[in-house]
């Protein structure tokens, strides 16, 4: 996702971003004020939310906390907005029944469903609605709610903030600016941080030892638990389900089909496998059409190159399309949030 670089663009934008800006908190405040109420349900809700738009690695934070939270012996359901989704709001009971496609649940809430099978998914632009639907159903004590951060209307009892760390150490460390939609990515402010109960720095392994620790002493607001995460990346043919290791990428030429917020980094990661890669690159959550989806192919056998889609575009693909798909895990450095922002939110 790109931005406006000219400096004539972006003073034309001012304005627009100061009015965004000036909105979201007055927003912020009428809720902190009680002029609008904010809902309880009678369990822990954690967030997962970021500051900026999109390529924050909130998905697999949201992934990793749902199965901590199974493995203690909770009973979650996930709530999401569902974005690029056609259609009202939809509950998944998501107990082995088959799964909606991804033009009715979203690419994320169905790779959410598809990883945690037995954990229901809430999907509502309303995520208090979500919750409430999940309560109704009674077969739930506690939620993750995905991409939350600015969802005021629902109380969350921990929230963790999620930042792509080489984004963070240039904030910071380097001191770069942040511009409001729509002159930049940002939602908020990095002083909204201070809202969080911890902060995520994931795709770490981009960093250097010495950039971690400058982000680790840099003074961010808030002054809660930083966290960082590194991305690992496994592989499985998408027809067949057959596992794919990541050994065979080194030196091999692939074709990344992409339709993600941050195609760049997608194809970063393959290039440090030794992949030689090109990239066919879409906007994110972008449905593919046939025409589109055969191009791919066409490319990908006219240059001897491997097909490889990330998890995400393939819950907006056809099963019986010819690529390998990638998945994608958290490997923390460190700590993770569990024992010093999540646990306690459950005695």
């Amino acid at each position: 996702m790109s931005w406006p670089s000219h400096p004539l663009w972006r003073a034309s934008l001012a304005l627009p971003a100061a009015i965004f800006g000036a909105a979201a908190r007055a927003r912020r405040r009428l809720y902190a004020d009680g002029y609008f109420e904010k809902t309880r349900w009678p369990f822990p809700i954690f967030c997962v939310g970021n500051l900026t738009v999109g390529g924050s690695g909130k998905t697999p934070v949201t992934l990793w906390l749902t199965e901590r939270l199974k493995a203690a012996g909770r009973r979650p359901v996930i709530l999401s907005r569902g974005h690029g989704r056609r259609g009202g709001p939809v509950y998944v009971p998501n107990q082995g029944e088959a799964l909606p496609g991804a033009a009715l649940l979203g690419d994320e809430p169905r790779l959410l469903a598809a990883r945690l099978p037995g954990v229901p998914v809430s999907i509502d632009a309303d995520r208090s609605a979500a919750a409430g639907r999940a309560w109704a159903a009674g077969t739930v004590d506690c939620a993750v709610m995905d991409d939350g951060h600015q969802h005021e209307r629902l109380h969350r009892d921990r929230s963790l903030l999620c930042m792509d760390a080489r984004t963070a150490h240039g904030v910071f460390v380097a001191g770069r600016p942040t511009p409001l939609l729509p002159a930049g990515p940002w939602r908020e402010k990095p002083a909204a941080g201070a809202r969080a109960d911890g902060w995520v720095f994931t795709r770490a392994e981009r960093l250097s030892g010495a950039e971690r620790a400058a982000l680790r002493s840099a003074g961010l607001p808030g002054a809660v638990p930083t966290f960082f995460a590194d991305y690992v990346l496994s592989f499985y043919e998408g027809r067949t389900g057959r596992p794919v290791p990541a050994a065979e990428w080194n030196g091999a030429s692939v074709l990344a089909l992409t339709g993600v917020a941050d195609p760049a980094g997608f194809e970063a990661g393959l290039e440090r496998l030794g992949a030689r890669v090109r990239g066919l690159r879409f906007a994110d959550h972008h449905v593919f059409s046939r025409k589109e989806r055969a191009r791919a192919t066409d490319e990908a056998g006219r240059d001897r190159r491997r097909l490889i889609v990330t998890e995400k575009d393939w819950q907006r693909l056809p099963p019986d399309f010819p690529a390998v798909v990638a998945r994608l895990d958290l490997k923390w450095d460190g700590e993770d949030p569990w024992d010093s922002v999540i646990a306690s939110a459950l005695r």
